[in-house]
């Protein structure tokens, strides 16, 4: 599978610019990406810090509103994310993948990087995806 043979991300219109180029310009399957076989390794939460200001989240049923930076800040105002925050699971690595610059970018684990941050941890497990494996979670396209 190609870029070609991927569902588009259907908010891509309305991912700020900021956003781009960090998340996934087409959609993809979480079950798929938990399924993958990675290894993990130990990562600097201050090298993944970076995501902390940028609106990943949800407010108000608007997408790419609030970041986990201001869920930190102010968690009575932001408690659905607060508390997701804090359900977050440590034990489960991080999902990356390698992003624009050589950058680690996160797929899955944003509100687990939050908690740990939040807990004063300095690292983090993470996994990291090769392009091969950004095409096993990919959503085809439905053949006609």
């Amino acid at each position: 599978m190609g870029p070609a043979d991927r569902v588009p991300f259907p908010l891509l219109a309305q991912v700020p610019r900021e956003l781009r180029g960090v998340i996934l310009d087409f959609r993809w399957d979480l079950a798929r990406l938990h399924a993958l076989d990675l290894p993990a390794r130990e990562v600097a939460t201050e090298e993944l810090a970076w995501h902390l200001p940028l609106p990943f989240w949800a407010a108000d049923g608007a997408p790419f509103q609030v970041s986990p930076m201001q869920v930190m800040r102010d968690p009575a105002r932001y408690a659905d994310q607060w508390r997701r925050t804090l359900d977050a699971d440590l034990d489960i690595p991080l999902d990356c993948r390698i992003g624009q610059g050589g950058r680690l970018t996160i797929l899955d684990g944003v509100h687990r990087l939050l908690k740990a941050t939040a807990s004063g941890r300095r690292t983090v497990e993470v996994r990291v995806l090769s392009d091969a494996d950004l095409d096993r979670i990919a959503v085809p396209r439905e053949s006609s």
